[in-house]
């Protein structure tokens, strides 16, 4: 597990950079934490490294799924399981199974209980808020 400690939002961004090469091009990725914590901030300097445009990334709270293509190159996927249930029936009729089998990366801000039954995350990302309002960013990524 790797640790980062982030004071703004551009230490943040930077941080972003370096998940950004830690990434295989095809992976799976759960984010937590806190509402206001930073997930998108995250997710867009990743997006960015990676060759998406980062005025198109944003959060998915209200659409569930945003797609972020990448000239030549698989696009980015980012959903957002914060408004849905546990209940497998609701995350099929969003068409979950479709974008997690599909190659590039994916973004599941928000997995719920049970969600590895729609596929292995890579890597979980973490964002907690310490008592100094630092965002502390954690990566644990499974081993090939």
């Amino acid at each position: 597990m790797r640790e980062w400690t982030s004071r703004n939002e551009e230490e943040t961004a930077e941080v972003g950079r370096e998940i950004a090469q830690l990434l295989p091009d095809a992976a799976l990725v759960y984010l937590t934490g806190d509402l206001g914590a930073g997930k998108t901030t995250l997710v867009r300097a990743i997006a960015a490294e990676l060759g998406a445009d980062p005025d198109q990334v944003g959060s998915p709270s209200y659409n569930l799924i945003h797609e972020y293509p990448i000239p030549g190159e698989e696009s980015i996927f980012h959903v957002d399981g914060y408004r849905m249930s546990d209940q497998r029936r609701e995350w099929l009729e969003v068409g979950i199974d479709d974008v997690i089998r599909r190659p590039g990366i994916t973004f599941i801000e928000w997995p719920k209980r049970h969600f590895d039954e729609y596929g292995d995350a890579v890597a979980e990302i973490t964002i907690r808020v310490d008592e100094n309002d630092n965002r502390v960013i954690s990566i644990r990524m499974e081993e090939p």
